[in-house]
């Protein structure tokens, strides 16, 4: 729901009538055309693979306004769509599809504005953490839209076009969706520090008020879920409890992590991410770089710790740490907005392939 050119302070407080038009009549009809293509590929086995929580997912959207303790949002928006399509005679499963598939359509919206380059588009969409927008059935959509928009509103600060709440706004919106956005802190407190007319209380205000209404939805609404301890982590040197399968980067662990890193990269196949980053490392100069990089070794420092109670089945969780850094790849891979220098780039980076003839050797053309 956002352009290249919505300025989101003033749309929240001063919207103007061609933001209110431009809002009715082409991003919510966008979303819901995108959604609608998503719910439709969330169908087929072959691209989206099952998930291990799937159908307690659905029985969380069946109860009478339960939610789960580290997800609280996400349970009630499933619910919300649940109850507006039950009289219509859609299940709690295909509601909980449209949820995330209305998630996906914001997403693709938001990447756009981001960046408009169709290779930064492509190592976004067609990897496989882009999946949980796909129509999946569980809990990591709405917090990976959010993380999403999150990204756009730093880099608008960083360019001194928005003000920091926004960026705090959406993360802390995040994070009620799904706390595994707090493990990205760190790299709101780097952004904060990169300007000199930074404002505390544009950090403060949204905190508390992440506060106060994670008390309230928990004061108001049942709940369940796990325990969040320290018994959620990879044992370091013996297994602790029930359900941990293996230590610290055991070769298990290390199996385990590999088939993750293949899961989220290009086409399920290719962690191709990791490639770009080596290729084009030097790239990272911008403020807005070196907070996805931070972002990114974040999200590959807490998926690295954290156990996988479901083993392979939890592909999805883990595919979140690409989120940040399948952004920072993009916009590496592409160069500058609207400019295609890929091909040019790697051409320099590979070693002229030489070859004898005639007792000469030469360069041969690439």
């Amino acid at each position: 729901m956002i352009s290249g050119s919505l300025n989101v302070p003033q749309f929240f407080f001063r919207p103007s009538r061609k933001d209110l038009a431009r809002f009715l009549a082409v991003r919510i009809p966008l979303t819901l055309l995108f959604a609608t293509v998503l719910y439709r590929l969330g169908q087929y086995d072959w691209i989206l693979p099952y998930s291990g929580d799937g159908h307690y997912t659905e029985e969380l959207a069946e109860k009478d306004w339960v939610v789960l303790m580290h997800s609280s949002l996400t349970t009630l928006m499933h619910k919300c769509v649940y109850t507006l399509l039950k009289p219509w005679g859609w299940t709690a499963w295909k509601s909980v599809m449209v949820s995330s598939s209305l998630a996906g359509g914001m997403a693709l919206q938001v990447l756009y504005a981001i960046r408009r380059h169709p290779a930064f588009l492509a190592i976004n969409i067609l990897s496989g953490s882009f999946l949980v927008f796909v129509g999946e059935v569980e809990n990591y959509a709405w917090v990976n839209l959010f993380l999403l928009w999150t990204f756009l509103a730093v880099e608008r600060f960083l360019e001194r076009k928005w003000p920091f709440w926004p960026a705090a706004v959406f993360f802390f919106t995040a994070a009620l969706f799904h706390m595994l956005a707090l493990f990205y802190l760190p790299a709101l407190f780097w952004v904060m520090y990169q300007q000199d007319d930074f404002k505390p209380w544009e950090f403060a205000g949204p905190f508390l008020l992440f506060v106060f209404l994670s008390i309230g939805i928990m004061v108001i609404f049942p709940r369940e879920g796990p325990d969040l301890n320290l018994g959620r982590l990879v044992p370091l040197f013996q297994i602790n409890r029930k359900g941990q399968f293996f230590t610290l980067f055991s070769p298990a662990h290390l199996e385990l992590l590999l088939y993750f890193h293949r899961q989220a990269g290009l086409l399920r196949m290719i962690p191709v991410s990791w490639i770009v980053l080596i290729l084009f490392f030097r790239r990272i100069e911008t403020p807005f770089h070196k907070y996805l990089l931070i972002g990114s070794l974040t999200g590959l420092g807490w998926t690295t710790v954290w156990h996988p109670d479901l083993g392979r089945l939890d592909w999805d969780l883990f595919s979140q740490m690409y989120i940040p850094f399948n952004v920072l790849a993009g916009l590496l891979i592409s160069g500058r907005p609207n400019e295609w220098r890929f091909f040019e780039c790697l051409k320099k980076r590979i070693p002229h392939i030489r070859r004898r003839k005639n007792g000469e050797t030469g360069p041969v053309s690439l």
